[in-house]
């Protein structure tokens, strides 16, 4: 087993101040917390997000053209049409991996932890017990953030692997729960968990994330200059 020696308490706010669970101050020994699966997190392979990626922001880029030629045909007839597509085919592409349903939840308690696999559309809960699993392996790491004269220096969990003692795994994907959450419940519960150094499809996380804010950040600018458009256009109209 491949472990690092962190010793992490539940009162560490390096670790878990951005944890969000809305029993963690009622939480017991008998407690039964249920986590739904985050939709948010959805994403498709690395390689297709970042296509639909560079289309957004060649989307935001080109439509200055249409500003200075004609704004109101390329709004309605170029622009939403293209950025409604873009957005409904990566839609479509999620429910075909994820499904329509997006009611599991993985539940951890003193005893049980139960994680779903996927496609979610087919609701595939496991049960585990406590008792029959060897340990579950946080993959983690470290990221930085700058402001105007500081560096601040952030935990970040990636997935999880549960590792039963007949050595099955099971492999928890950051893009389906927040595994924070989870690490900070397997704690609570005195679940046996070991650490990894290394973003195990984390690091992916943070460039889907990054890609998402960098092509929507371009297109709300454009969005921006489109409903100053209007508005001038209509006090203009009035004037």
């Amino acid at each position: 087993m491949q472990s690092e020696k962190l010793d992490i308490q539940l009162d560490d706010k390096f670790w878990f101040r951005l944890v969000n669970l809305p029993e963690k101050d009622a939480l017991t020994p008998t407690s039964k917390i249920t986590m739904p699966v985050v939709t948010k997190l959805f994403r498709l392979n690395f390689g297709i997000e970042f296509l639909f990626a560079i289309a957004l922001l060649a989307l935001a880029l080109y439509s200055h053209v249409w500003i200075e030629e004609d704004w109101i045909s390329g709004l309605f007839f170029i622009y939403i049409p293209l950025f409604l597509g873009l957005w409904f085919l990566r839609k479509v592409l999620i429910w075909q991996r994820y499904g329509f349903n997006y009611k599991a939840a993985f539940e951890v308690s003193k005893d049980e932890l139960t994680i779903v696999t996927e496609p979610l559309s087919k609701q595939q809960h496991i049960t585990l017990a406590k008792a029959d699993i060897d340990y579950i392996q946080f993959s983690y790491g470290y990221m930085r953030s700058s402001g105007q004269g500081y560096q601040e220096k952030r935990s970040h969990i990636s997935q999880a692997v549960v590792v039963l003692k007949n050595n099955e795994r099971y492999t928890i994907k950051p893009n389906t729960i927040a595994t924070l959450n989870l690490l900070y419940l397997c704690i609570y519960f005195d679940y046996p968990v070991s650490y990894k150094y290394g973003l195990t499809d984390g690091g992916g996380s943070v460039m889907f994330i990054l890609m998402r804010v960098m092509s929507m950040g371009g297109n709300f600018i454009m969005i921006g200059l489109y409903l100053y458009w209007i508005g001038a256009g209509y006090l203009k109209s009035i004037f």
